[in-house]
């Protein structure tokens, strides 16, 4: 089987073969940006290769390869920003995230989360998932989430960011509605239903001639109710609300 390391290694080989760029004060100002060689270009574009497989042990080899490669990818992202927030003035590496940066604020502060909990040994590489997004969930957990996650076999590189959200909702049932709350709740489901019944009774008001607010007056409107909508027991002042 035609292997992608082995392309990677035959192309760094060629590239040290390579010349070297020009140096010293015989070189031209526009020599300092030297083009990428044919090597490097090459082993750039295998890199990035579907390498031809045929069966499934070579599918499932070239898969691996390249989820391993996606973890410790954004593992490095996350180490070089602790690393960067370390060294860098007050205020630059703010600015860098901001300006300099392919991702947001939040994305960056996942991959300094995770790369963290590696680092400290709170989560172990070997259970690392592939993608910071899945990892988050799992190194923002408390210490006894953690523990029960790992019981029911939750901390392993498969696992989805579904599974942990449900998870994690399974442990944390919702707060008390306070008095407030509820008031509240009701308060805005009243003016849902005040706005609804007014649309109901303009539309009532223009296409049909009805107000249904002028009850025994002239406009007014009288419902008519068949007896077998009517359940049995029932009397009118029951329907009537008396």
């Amino acid at each position: 089987m035609v292997n992608v390391k082995s392309f990677m290694k035959k192309a760094a080989e060629q590239g040290k073969a390579a010349p070297a760029a020009p140096r010293g004060p015989a070189a031209s100002p526009a020599s300092a940006m030297v083009a990428p060689s044919k090597a490097d270009r090459r082993a750039s574009d295998i890199s990035d290769a579907i390498v031809p497989c045929h069966t499934r042990q070579e599918f499932a080899q070239e898969i691996r390869y390249h989820w391993n490669r996606s973890r410790k990818e954004f593992l490095s992202i996350g180490r070089y920003l602790n690393r960067a927030k370390e060294i860098l003035p007050h205020g630059d590496f703010e600015s860098m995230i901001q300006s300099d940066m392919p991702f947001s604020v939040e994305t960056a502060f996942r991959f300094r989360a995770v790369a963290e909990a590696v680092d400290t040994g709170r989560l172990s590489l070997e259970v690392l998932p592939g993608a910071e997004s899945v990892a988050y969930q799992i190194v923002t957990m408390s210490p006894e989430e953690l523990e029960r996650a790992k019981a029911e076999g939750l901390i392993r590189p498969d696992v989805t960011r579904r599974q942990l959200i449900e998870f994690k909702r399974s442990l944390r049932p919702p707060k008390d509605v306070t008095p407030n709350d509820r008031r509240r709740q009701l308060l805005d489901e009243y003016a849902r239903l005040a706005s609804r019944i007014a649309a109901i009774r303009e539309e009532l008001r223009r296409d049909h001639g009805l107000d249904p607010e002028r009850a025994g007056g002239q406009g007014g409107i009288t419902i008519d109710v068949e007896a077998e909508d009517i359940p049995a027991g029932t009397d009118g002042d029951a329907l009537a609300g008396r």
